[in-house]
């Protein structure tokens, strides 16, 4: 494919995907369009895309995207009444943590790098897939691991998001509770979603998050003398997260809209790096590690979650905030026929945008050392 085309594509079809979702197919996510245009691409074998330009974008559009999302979100307002939420939606990060460290250990000696691959897994269990590829950014991983767990993420993260939009609701209402609603409801001003942007609020949060990766970038190399990817990443997470304090940082409206945006343009970039003949041949040991870290986490989360007697409807909404990060939320809540959720479920997934950086570099850390 033509390299210029392939840019266009990456730039263009999410405001196209948005179009399709709102009129003609309201069914399909626009994420699921983004996503699939890319796997459909990187699967026709005469196209031959560019690979490094969609790794510049999968790596560009997160960088940018951390601190737009976090801008857009007020995290005071609604822990208190959402607690049974937040408390599925920790369970989900804690058992993704526990079942990325169980892999990684299984797989020490036979794997190579298992550490960077269980914090790299772990990360995709508290935000989802733009964090591991911000933590195998931090951690220096090989760009091959990045596209086989792109992609093998995609394959079986795939599989059990057609489960979560079909039976997912039927096979939890077996074992926990029905959703029962609560005397609490979320104020619209702790998310500031559906908004649009305009020229002057978008020079003024592009002029914002350039700054805050300048700043981690200066950071960097006046304490390590270098560009050290963990300390930037976690560095603008973190100062991201004290940005969406200041007040003018707040009153800037249409800054989540950006960042969605910018998220989608991932989806279309790593969908054209996941070249499923490229797994399927060079890549089983990480589908192997996957399978079974998937399997620990989801069932470890169902079995906590009936213990703590959490909801059916929570649950999943919890479970794909973690998981799939916002994106999938609206969708979701859409299938089980409960729009309530849908406000704590966005939050929470821009909560774990935030988490999942550190979520992953401990896990990679602790995984090294034992």
């Amino acid at each position: 494919m033509i390299p210029t085309l392939q840019i266009l594509l990456i730039l263009f079809f999410p405001w196209l995907a948005k179009k399709i979702s709102k009129s003609t197919f309201s069914w399909l996510s626009p994420v699921v369009l983004c996503y699939t245009l890319g796997i459909v691409l990187a699967n026709i074998s005469f196209l031959d895309l560019n690979i490094p330009i969609a790794n510049y974008f999968t790596q560009g559009t997160i960088l940018l995207a951390i601190p737009f999302l976090l801008f857009a979100t007020n995290f005071s307002g609604w822990f208190k009444d959402f607690k049974n939420m937040v408390l599925a939606f920790a369970l989900c990060v804690l058992c993704g943590i526990i079942g990325t460290s169980v892999t990684g250990w299984f797989f020490k000696d036979s794997i190579t790098d298992a550490w960077r691959i269980g914090g790299m897994m772990a990360a995709i269990f508290s935000g989802g897939i733009p964090n591991m590829q911000a933590v195998g950014i931090a951690l220096e991983a090989e760009s091959e691991t990045i596209v086989l767990l792109n992609a093998a993420d995609i394959f079986i993260g795939g599989f059990y998001l057609i489960f979560m939009t079909t039976i997912a609701i039927k096979v939890l209402n077996l074992f926990l509770n029905k959703y029962l609603v609560g005397k609490f409801y979320l104020s619209k001003n702790n998310l500031q979603i559906n908004q649009s942007i305009s020229l002057k609020n978008l020079a003024k949060s592009l002029a914002a998050t350039i700054g805050i990766i300048g700043i981690s970038v200066g950071l960097s190399f006046l304490i390590y003398q270098e560009l050290a990817a963990t300390f930037i990443i976690l560095s603008l997470t973190t100062i991201s997260l004290i940005a969406s304090r200041i007040p003018m940082i707040k009153s800037m409206e249409g800054t989540f809209e950006v960042g969605d945006y910018l998220l989608l343009m991932f989806c279309v970039a790593v969908g054209m790096m996941a070249n499923f003949n490229n797994i399927l041949e060079n890549g089983w040991h990480i589908i192997k590690f996957m399978a079974m870290a998937w399997a620990i986490t989801v069932l470890l989360h169902w079995l906590f979650c009936y213990f703590f007697k959490l909801d059916s409807s929570t649950v999943l909404i919890a479970s794909v905030a973690a998981i799939y990060g916002p994106v999938f939320i609206g969708q979701i809540a859409s299938t089980i026929n409960n729009r309530r959720l849908v406000f704590p479920g966005i939050a929470l997934g821009l909560v774990g945008i935030a988490l999942g950086n550190y979520v992953g570099i401990f896990v990679a850390w602790l995984l090294r050392a034992i």
